[in-house]
């Protein structure tokens, strides 16, 4: 089924326009998000677990190559989003390195705004976590604006909670990984770190039964301020 973006006259333009021009940038407009009450149990929410490949760290200018989200309800998953992302620029050699993913795997890709409507969709009312939150928060704003929409999600960040409740010398992924047993899928791809990041969130919250709601988890939220 169309998304009501694919149906609106933006698209329509745009879909017109001469395929010499690459990228170009869709007002998507509107604004998506959620919100939920402090007393609210987990257990009883919608959870997003989401991540970003890109083409660097500077959330300001990179652009986004891959999203991937998976939709949980009571620690079960339920439903999936996944897509490359044609980012209309060459990737940096590091990129490769560290993703795997390369330009040829890119050139049928489609482009954010072809994509992004329907990320927002897959997201709205659920609660969303991230592992450095921070990055992928900062990313989903600057490239929301770009793109003529407004977001403001409730967003938990297991790395916060990693440094706060995990007694391991390092935090990032791959030493929660090794924390808790947990292999990869694949490392730097979207979809296997989310699953992996998953199981860390799941293991935390086993540890410390006492936190079950949104406000017992206030610590570890990260803020969206609007661009």
């Amino acid at each position: 089924m169309a998304s009501s973006f694919q149906n609106s006259i933006f698209h329509q333009l745009l879909s017109n326009r001469s395929a010499r021009q690459v990228a170009p940038i869709a007002i998507m407009g509107g604004v998506s998000g959620s919100t939920f009450a402090p007393k609210e149990l987990l257990k009883n929410l919608p959870i997003v677990i989401f991540d970003f490949e890109t083409t660097g760290l500077d959330t300001k200018i990179a652009r986004i190559i891959e999203i991937g989200a998976i939709k949980y309800r009571n620690g079960k998953e339920v439903d999936r989003f996944s897509t490359l992302v044609n980012p209309a620029q060459k990737l940096p050699p590091e990129t490769f390195g560290l993703t795997g993913i390369n330009d040829e795997m890119l050139v049928n890709a489609p482009h954010l705004q072809d994509v992004f409507y329907n990320f927002h969709e897959f997201f709205r009312g659920c609660v969303g976590v991230a592992h450095n939150a921070e990055f992928d928060c900062n990313l989903m704003m600057h490239e929301s604006a770009r793109l003529g929409m407004s977001c403001n999600y409730h967003v938990i960040c297991t790395l916060k909670m990693a440094r706060a409740l995990v007694q391991c010398e390092r935090k990032n992924l791959d030493a929660l990984a090794q924390h808790y047993n947990l292999t990869f899928e694949s490392r730097h791809r979207s979809i296997g770190d989310i699953l992996v990041t998953a199981e860390v969130l799941w293991n935390m919250l086993k540890e410390h039964p006492e936190l079950q709601t949104l406000g017992d988890l206030q610590a570890y939220q990260e803020p969206m301020n609007q661009l």
